[in-house]
C-alpha cells in the first residue's frame, strides 16, 4: 500500500507564503517581510526558512535579492517555468520534438474553436493587426517570430481558461522554433501571414468550426515545414535545458 509522505516544515512554510501572496493579490514586485521577521512569523528556524524560499524561487514565485535592504521579492509564475519542469519530465519519458508538436496540433484548434465564440472585438483587432505586421514585415525575421507568438497567444487568451492559455503557452515555448534554431524563409512567413488571415476570418464570423479547421490546416502545415526541412530536428529527443 502506497502511503503519502507528511510534508516537510519547509514545504508547508512555502505553501503557507503561496497562500499569503495570492489571498492578498501581491504584485509582482512586492517585496515581501525580511528573514527576521518571517522566521517569527513562522516560528521556525532561518535554515527551515531559507529552504523555504529556495523551493519558491526555484518554482518561480519569488526573486531573492542580494545585499543590505534586499530579501524576497513576489514574483508571478509563468508558462516558461512549467517549460523546463515538462520538458525534464518529457526526456524521461522518450519524448521527442514531434510529439510536442503532436500535441498541439491537438491541443490548438480546440483552442481556436472556443475562441470564435469568446474572443473579443478587441482581440480580434489585435489578431488583425498582428498579421498586417507580420505580411507587411515579412522580410523581418525577427518581427516575424515576435507576431507569431503573439498571434497564438492572443487567441488561447481570448478562449477565457487559464488552464488552455498556460498549457499552449509552454507547448509552444518547447515547439519554438526561435528557440531550436529553426530559420524561416520569407516565402514560408508570407505562407504563415496567409494562413493566419484564414484563421482570423473564420474567428470574425464567429464560426467555431471553420476556425477549428484553419488553426489544424496551419498547425499541420508548420509540423510538416519542420518534418520536411529539419527532419533531424523533428525526431530529436527533448533535452532539459535549464
Amino acid at each position: 500500500m502506497r502511503t503519502t509522505r507528511a510534508p516537510k516544515t519547509s514545504e508547508r512554510v512555502a505553501r503557507e507564503l503561496v497562500n499569503h501572496i495570492v489571498e492578498n493579490d501581491l504584485v509582482e514586485g512586492t517585496k515581501l517581510p525580511n528573514e527576521k521577521q518571517l522566521v517569527e512569523v513562522f516560528d521556525v528556524g532561518r535554515t527551515t526558512l531559507r529552504e523555504a524560499l529556495r523551493l519558491l524561487e526555484t518554482r518561480g514565485v519569488i526573486t531573492i535579492r542580494p545585499g543590505p535592504g534586499g530579501g524576497p521579492v513576489v514574483r508571478r509564475p509563468r508558462p516558461d517555468d512549467l517549460r523546463e519542469s515538462l520538458t525534464l519530465i518529457l526526456q524521461f519519458t522518450g519524448a521527442s520534438l514531434t510529439d510536442v508538436f503532436e500535441a498541439r496540433a491537438t491541443l490548438e484548434p480546440m483552442i481556436a474553436r472556443l475562441a470564435a465564440d469568446r474572443l473579443t472585438d478587441e482581440q480580434l483587432d489585435e489578431l488583425q493587426a498582428s498579421v498586417v505586421e507580420m505580411r507587411d514585415r515579412s522580410d523581418e525575421h525577427e518581427v516575424f517570430l515576435a507576431e507569431n507568438a503573439r498571434f497564438h497567444s492572443i487567441i488561447a487568451e481570448a478562449t477565457g481558461s487559464s488552464v488552455l492559455w498556460v498549457f499552449n503557452e509552454t507547448l509552444k515555448s518547447i515547439a519554438d522554433g526561435a528557440v531550436v534554431g529553426v530559420e524561416y524563409t520569407p516565402r514560408r512567413r508570407v505562407a504563415v501571414a496567409a494562413a493566419h488571415e484564414k484563421i482570423v476570418e473564420a474567428l470574425r464570423s464567429r464560426d467555431p468550426l471553420a476556425a477549428e479547421v484553419a488553426m489544424r490546416d496551419h498547425v499541420g502545415e508548420a509540423g510538416d515545414f519542420w518534418k520536411r526541412k529539419y527532419p533531424e530536428l523533428s525526431s530529436r529527443d527533448m533535452r532539459w535545458v535549464h
